[in-house]
């Protein structure tokens, strides 16, 4: 099996498990008595723990580690964990599984981010094309789920979550069982080449991808209920959704043509300029063919500007700490998209269109650090910026 099948398969054993845990934890939550308030404070505890976890835990993986075997062991950590919600209830212990589980699960996503452009640069895929099936599986698993689940919610759900990781843990025994190059014997023996994402060139860009990912936050928690009170049936919401996911798909296929003609910079200039305009128009859309219009958005909002940051990630970063740079863009994205979720609900219960707005505010503020992060980088003659 090539390299990019195998992690285009990782992508995919990977994906299919967050389908299934996104929409449908909460229902496991709920059937295992909890109350609202224990679900919401469980559903907060990975975007949490990611936040330290994913740059701390690549970081290690990408000094002490190589991509075979920090995914496998990673995958194999996180099977371990899932399958204890076989076996216990209760909101405290549930608390403390998911705690240590999402420690090794989250990281799971910008090592396989690093490694898929690691491949891209080595002349051996194409990013998007590989990423693409993550989306792919994604989909899948939330119409199985959507089938299957009902009585028997647990076993649906973390039973199709192990069988993720352990595709993930077959997949990962193939992957690279070398370490990525470093540049100087310096940089391989020390965390000397991690200092390169802490620049502030690097972290303007990054807090800028950060804030236009974190527009989607109102989307995320308020567009089906938004939907449901403009009298749309909750089918379509489904379908909405699966909608914007093909978006992406179709923009993943045609990535590398995309890059070639457009560069970091244009990716992501067409991701905050799309999400500010699908923000903006979102208040308006209140039947299903503007709604659905209005999701062919997706593509550009959430799809350029991911393939612009991991590309700019990619190209910037030392290629031996490439996983702690997504890492890092990962908890970036995890921060901002956290307090952009709490602005949200605040706002939406003002006025829901005030919500959306607020994120248009937010994708167009990353869109301005882009352009001043061009403009540093042409004033100092180089760096980190774009």
């Amino acid at each position: 099996m090539q390299l990019r099948t195998r992690v285009a398969a990782f992508f995919a054993a990977q994906f299919f498990g967050l389908g299934l845990f996104l929409p449908f934890f909460p229902l496991l939550l709920n059937e295992a008595g909890l109350g609202a308030g224990e679900i919401g404070t469980l559903l907060a505890v990975p975007m949490i723990v990611r936040l330290i976890a994913n740059p701390l835990v690549s970081g290690l993986a990408d000094r002490y580690a190589t991509p075979a075997s920090a995914i496998t062991i990673l995958s194999l950590l996180s099977l371990v964990g899932f399958s204890g919600f076989f076996f216990i209830g209760g909101f405290v212990p549930m608390f403390l599984l998911l705690m240590v589980t999402a420690f090794v699960w989250s990281p799971l996503m910008p090592l396989g981010d690093a490694l898929a452009a690691r491949v891209e640069r080595e002349g051996g895929g194409d990013y998007g094309r590989m990423r693409l099936w993550g989306s792919v599986s994604f989909i899948v698993a939330n119409l199985i789920g959507g089938v299957l689940v009902g009585g028997w919610t647990r076993e649906v759900v973390i039973g199709g979550i192990i069988a993720g990781l352990v595709c993930a843990v077959a997949v990962g025994r193939g992957l690279p069982s070398r370490p990525e190059a470093a540049a100087t014997e310096e940089e391989a023996r020390s965390w000397a080449g991690v200092t390169t994402v802490l620049t502030p060139g690097f972290l303007m860009v990054l807090c800028a991808t950060g804030l236009i990912q974190a527009s989607h936050a109102a989307y995320y928690a308020f567009s089906a209920l938004f939907w449901a009170k403009a009298g749309i049936p909750g089918t379509a919401v489904g379908l909405f959704w699966g909608l914007g996911v093909v978006t992406e798909i179709g923009l993943f296929a045609i990535a590398g043509q995309l890059g070639l003609r457009l560069g970091i910079a244009g990716l992501l200039g067409l991701g905050a300029a799309g999400a500010t305009l699908r923000w903006l128009l979102f208040p308006l859309a209140t039947d299903p063919v503007s709604v659905a219009l209005l999701q062919a958005l997706h593509g550009l909002s959430f799809g350029a500007s991911h393939l612009g940051a991991v590309a700019y990630v990619a190209r910037t970063a030392p290629p031996r700490w490439a996983g702690t740079a997504q890492g890092v863009m990962s908890m970036m994205v995890g921060l901002l998209t956290a307090l952009a979720s709490a602005m949200a609900g605040q706002l939406y219960s003002l006025g829901p269109a005030l919500a959306f707005y607020a994120m248009a505010g937010l994708s167009a503020a990353g869109g301005a650090l882009l352009v001043a992060s061009a403009l540093r980088r042409r004033w100092r003659g180089g760096g980190a910026g774009l």
